[in-house]
């Protein structure tokens, strides 16, 4: 019997690339249809609702709800610092009402965030875990964080399935690279294959991981039928200075673009992770790991944007 899966959020970066790669039923919830061209399936159903308003009549039958819809960075606190705690907390809390009702619960794969754990790993100096401690720096995390308690507690409550994924810095080819908010990475690979400068905060001089969707889709696939109830850490696994991704970037568009250093705004200073160093030996134990490293996604990236232009 072939499984029916819901995914929130699902013409997002990932939401989109997991649509595309799920070969059964599947159903997208999404608040608009403006990046529709990320979807390559045309079988899949379109609902445009907010989340916030869904039912149990949208859940109908499902098995797997990938949870994507989410806000995805720092700055709204400083325009309407509302929108975090409606869109993760409220949002995902009418989804859990919606589905306790439901005979049969369907599992929740839930995609949270590295930026619950704060500057941690600068505090303990150790490569952060599933069981590192967690210090959201901004609202956006806190709100993440709270939304996997939620998930936690209606598990325990109503008996509905989950898994909460912690997500590194997740890169692809379709991200927009117009937003130095969200996919800064993207906003500089198109700078330097345009051949503009490159301002970079502290030089580069910081750790991070970077994850590419692929994978990421890939992960969240394997853990889908393998676990349950259980909270996960996914990300590439090997930590990469961030200089070292603009020396890669340089090299394959041919050292065009000049490279300026440049101190991150206050701002950025006091919600800003340093570094961050990820040990992903849960996931890695039960048989996955990353195929795709940072120079084989930037490469792809680059193709990607040459060709569009």
């Amino acid at each position: 019997m072939q499984k029916h899966y819901l995914i929130t959020g699902g013409l997002g970066l990932i939401g989109s690339a997991l649509a595309n790669a799920i070969d059964t039923k599947t159903t997208i919830l999404t608040r608009s249809t403006k990046n529709k061209k990320r979807l390559k399936r045309k079988d899949v159903k379109i609902v445009v609702k907010d989340l916030n308003n869904i039912s149990t009549n949208d859940l109908g039958g499902t098995d797997v709800i990938f949870h994507c819809a989410s806000t995805v960075h720092n700055y709204h606190v400083l325009d309407d610092p509302f929108i975090d705690t409606h869109t993760n907390i409220v949002g995902t809390t009418k989804l859990l009402e919606a589905c306790k009702k439901l005979k049969k619960k369907p599992k929740i794969i839930y995609l949270s965030t590295f930026f619950v754990y704060g500057n941690t790993y600068e505090k303990t100096g150790k490569p952060i875990t599933e069981d590192s401690p967690t210090d959201p720096l901004a609202i956006y995390p806190a709100t993440k964080l709270c939304t996997e308690s939620i998930i936690k507690l209606y598990g325990k409550l109503y008996n509905i399935p989950y898994i909460i994924c912690r997500l590194t810095n997740v890169y692809g080819e379709h991200e927009h690279f117009d937003n130095k908010k969200k996919g800064a990475l993207n906003y500089l690979i198109m700078q330097a294959v345009l051949g503009k400068e490159l301002s970079i905060y502290r030089g580069g001089n910081f750790f991070r991981d970077y994850l590419h969707v692929d994978d990421l889709v890939d992960a969240l696939l394997f853990l889908e039928s393998r676990a349950e109830n259980e909270l996960f850490l996914i990300g590439q696994g090997t930590p990469v200075k961030f200089s070292d991704i603009i020396k890669e970037l340089l090299r394959l568009t041919g050292n065009k673009s000049k490279v300026t250093q440049i101190p991150p705004p206050r701002f950025h200073d006091i919600v800003g992770i340093t570094n961050f160093i990820a040990d992903t030996r849960k996931i890695n134990s039960l048989g996955w790991k990353a195929k795709i490293d940072y120079r084989q996604g930037i490469k792809k990236i680059v193709t990607h944007y040459e060709t569009s232009l």
